[in-house]
């Protein structure tokens, strides 16, 4: 993972990024209050690719607790593994911290490959240690070569 070290993020946010790349569930969930909220938005194209079908208006991905939260991030490695994770910005404001990602993921099961990026939001508990709450959107920005996008 890259994480540039003129990048400040918080140690727990930085372990729960880490955790993505590596494609853990249970670390990344540890980041969480117990009853934490995250909620992604994915654009249909990527939720295609998901397998998530039943996203056609593009609603949200949403899950309460850090034990939904877990089981989230433990459906979505099922289905991909992360071949590329990279931090390119942040932005700390109070406790809300702002960062644009890129990653790479191949479909397991010898599906395609494909970069996106996403933008998130996560609100740190009052210590710093924890995340209250999570929002992202995430978007395929280039396939592999392996189909059409479009």
């Amino acid at each position: 993972m890259l994480i540039r070290p003129s990048l400040d993020v918080p140690a727990v946010l930085r372990r729960s990024l880490e955790a993505f790349r590596a494609c853990d569930p249970v670390t990344l969930a540890e980041a969480f209050t117990h009853d934490a909220s995250l909620v992604t938005q994915v654009d249909s194209k990527l939720a295609r690719r998901l397998g998530l079908t039943d996203l056609k208006g593009g609603g949200p991905l949403q899950a309460q607790g850090a034990i939904q939260i877990m089981q989230f991030y433990a459906l979505e490695f099922a289905t991909f593994d992360v071949t590329h994770f990279e931090v390119r910005d942040t932005l700390i404001v109070g406790r809300d911290v702002a960062a644009t990602c890129e990653w790479g993921m191949k479909i397991r099961d010898g599906g395609p490959s494909f970069y996106g990026r996403c933008h998130n939001i996560w609100t740190m508990d009052a210590s710093g240690r924890k995340i209250i709450d999570a929002r992202n959107l995430c978007k395929i920005i280039s396939p592999d070569g392996e189909f059409k996008i479009n």
